[in-house]
């Protein structure tokens, strides 16, 4: 039987894109910090979700429910806003999503019940979709021969978002309230907004016809490439793995043995640091090597951290281990699975980011949601079993696929 080919994921480009100017390394992490600080709005409650449930005298279950319809903003996010990246000006996209987004995050530090934070939670994640702008656009700034790197360094950001939103959360909301978590957030999107004003170049949309016939192109993307698939498959099962335990991370902690205060359940975040260090590595690598080797990696390091967190109420020292091993894994992953959709359309990236992002944060709610059930009704013990369990759906993916004759980029 014939054997899945192995390609440069780097060499299916149009040659006006090869003519690309290589992107300034300023630009390139300016866009990163803005992917960070994009992505980070709908990480902020994770830490706080047992000080909404104090503060507004619910349980932790109802709590919880603000990261998840977070999630679920992100999600209609992708799935309705992202491909405008490929309709209208990518420079003005990302502009006014900031903006809004500032708008929106200065007025869920003002909220006074929940469900005012119940709502504002969604529109932060509807409109923190301008990392996912970003990005493709950052591939379609970049020449060839750097693309991998400008991809690394854009997903590093967003990874070190991720982690960092969640230590500030915990120490702001430790000593000033959970309020000012939101409020820093929305003067930090609006100062990043004028910089990028500043410096972000424009450019001309490739597709022309309606916004309805847009997202028809997606379905047909979905249908017509196997490697999306995948990809998809892969990106929702492993982001749902690591997120049922984010989304738990805040109670377990707070409870026996540990009983850690914010600000040291905030430090957690920067312990997954060495996944946002790895990001620019494994571009390079990817760059250079089959991005299905670093996949698969990458799921068997999640795979192991979940086997470790098993036994995480023994000691501190193996919660560290096992979220170093998730994040890391997580990363190796989601870089490769981006570089191998990139390579399939230059002409379309972002509506191939929406098939990805919105089927990886998919995963992530449900993932959210199953973490919460569990640890409502069995604790760490059930949430590991959660997390384990989508952790290996996602090397069925690798297996399931392996049959089709799929050019593995």
């Amino acid at each position: 039987m014939q054997q899945p080919v192995e390609i440069n994921p780097w060499q299916r480009t149009t040659a006006a894109e090869s003519a690309v100017q290589p992107i300034s390394a300023r630009l390139r992490w300016l866009m990163a910090v803005g992917c960070g600080a994009s992505v980070a709005n709908i990480y902020y409650c994770q830490p706080l979700l047992g000080a909404f449930s104090r503060y507004f005298h619910v349980s932790e279950a109802a709590a919880g429910n603000i990261n998840i319809l977070t999630q679920i903003g992100y999600g209609l996010g992708m799935l309705f806003i992202l491909p405008l990246g490929d309709k209208i000006s990518r420079r003005r996209l990302i502009l006014a999503l900031f903006m809004l987004s500032a708008c929106v995050l200065g007025i869920t530090g003002l909220s006074t019940r929940l469900w005012m934070l119940d709502v504002c939670s969604v529109g932060i994640g509807l409109l923190s979709v301008s990392c996912h702008v970003l990005i493709p656009y950052g591939a379609h700034l970049s020449s060839d021969a750097q693309r991998g790197r400008t991809i690394g360094a854009l997903l590093g950001g967003l990874l070190v978002g991720i982690l960092v939103s969640r230590t500030l959360s915990g120490w702001i909301a430790q000593y000033l309230g959970w309020r000012w978590v939101y409020e820093t957030a929305a003067l930090l999107m609006l100062g990043i907004c004028l910089l990028l004003w500043l410096q972000l170049p424009d450019e001309q949309p490739a597709f022309r016809g309606s916004y309805i016939r847009l997202l028809r192109s997606v379905w047909e993307l979905w249908r017509q490439h196997a490697v999306v698939r995948q990809s998809a498959w892969i990106g929702a099962t492993l982001f749902g793995a690591i997120s049922a335990f984010w989304a738990t991370m805040a109670f377990f902690l707070e409870a026996p043995p540990y009983q850690y205060p914010l600000s040291w359940i905030g430090m957690f975040g920067l312990v997954g640091a060495g996944g946002a260090m790895a990001a620019p590595l494994v571009g390079r690598i990817t760059d250079r090597k089959s991005p299905l080797l670093t996949i698969q990696v990458g799921i068997l390091l999640v795979i192991s951290g979940y086997l470790i967190l098993f036994f995480a109420s023994l000691h501190i020292a193996l919660v560290v281990i096992g979220v170093i091993l998730l994040d890391v894994g997580l990363q190796a992953a989601h870089v490769s699975n981006q570089a191998r959709n990139y390579a399939i359309l230059p002409h379309a990236r972002t509506r191939l980011n929406t098939i990805y992002m919105t089927a990886f944060f998919g995963g992530g709610t449900l993932g959210s949601v199953a973490g919460n059930m569990m640890w409502n009704h069995f604790r760490w013990t059930g949430v590991c079993m959660a997390g384990l369990v989508m952790a290996m759906l996602s090397w069925l993916a690798i297996v399931s696929f392996r049959k089709q004759k799929i050019a593995y980029t």
